[in-house]
């Protein structure tokens, strides 16, 4: 794991009737430290997509941090919700600052919304 990474979560669903409860879900369990309007963004998208996106970026992703073990384990509540037959669903992406460093989770249902793309570009 990098010394530094950037982070993106989507907890989302495409039933409009259940986004209140995964909005509730999110701010009941997930750290307020990243709850902030700077991390946190409400979106919607086609076929009634509704969620929320985390997107973190330059900070220490440590296990051992407690910030991170919150969020890890609000994820994995929600993972549990959804996994339990809910219309919810939930992605997680991290970059760490080496090439190889990614990880990438999703819930099964999932259609990724968050994916990753490197490139290398050169402007004369």
């Amino acid at each position: 794991m990098g010394y530094r990474s950037n982070v993106m979560a989507v907890f989302y669903t495409y039933d409009p009737n259940e986004y209140p409860s995964i909005k509730l879900f999110i701010d009941e369990h997930v750290p307020e430290w990243c709850r902030g309007d700077e991390y946190m963004t409400t979106f919607t998208g086609s076929n009634n997509l509704h969620g929320i996106k985390f997107d973190l970026q330059d900070v220490k992703w440590y296990e051992s941090y407690p910030d991170v073990q919150g969020f890890e384990q609000a994820l994995k509540k929600f993972e549990k919700l959804a996994d339990e037959g809910s219309n919810w669903n939930w992605e997680f992406v991290r970059l760490g600052e080496e090439v190889e460093d990614v990880e990438q989770r999703r819930s099964y249902n999932a259609d990724p919304l968050l994916y990753v793309s490197r490139s290398i570009e050169c402007d004369y």
